[in-house]
């Protein structure tokens, strides 16, 4: 059976190209990541400058700075982010494997609605509900395999922005004609 909603596992490139509606920016990671290289720097210099601070302290303080850059560097998440929700090719996705850039992502035409929630104890996120007449059960077999699985509808966490905005935003995706919609990319 054919299923509308489906399961992606994006690339570098594919990512850089689509639209976030929420998650860590790329611009975000690298304010980060220059922040936390001014603090290794700081740091590092007032323990070398520090009195009577042995060689041993010194050296393990500054490998352990170094580590922490690698292990960050690593990531190598700074030309992508961490997006949540995105929007590409006319589809609506929502992180579900963000280590391997997975995401469930529903057609516009199915999406009914999108309305603020709070997924317990107490985080921010939007509710992408759907047409459940349109809805297949292998359409409800991958919406379960979300992080947050319902059967008609998607829940996504709101990061740095509030969820009405983002409800907002995801709105006039749905609304706009085609020809507008790949024009704001």
């Amino acid at each position: 059976m054919n299923s509308a909603v489906n399961i992606r596992e994006f690339n570098k490139t594919q990512l850089k190209q689509a639209k976030i509606l929420s998650g860590i920016s790329p611009a975000i990671l690298r304010r980060v990541f220059i922040g936390w290289l001014l603090f290794c720097f700081v740091v590092a210099g007032i323990v070398a400058a520090a009195p009577d601070l042995s060689d041993t302290f010194v050296l393990m303080t500054l490998c352990i700075l170094v580590l922490f850059t690698i292990a960050m560097f690593a990531q190598n998440r700074l030309d992508e982010g961490w997006p949540a929700i995105i929007y590409l090719n006319d589809e609506i996705g929502v992180v579900c494997n963000p280590q391997a850039r997975k995401y469930i992502c529903v057609p516009l035409h199915l999406i009914e609605d999108v309305k603020p929630t709070t997924i317990n104890p107490n985080k921010r996120a939007v509710a992408i509900l759907l047409k459940e007449n349109r809805l297949t059960e292998a359409d409800r077999d991958i919406l379960n395999e979300a992080v947050w699985p319902r059967d008609d509808k998607l829940l996504a966490n709101v990061y740095y922005t509030s969820a009405a905005r983002l409800c907002r935003k995801i709105r006039k995706y749905i609304q706009l004609p085609d020809e507008l919609k790949r024009a704001t990319l």
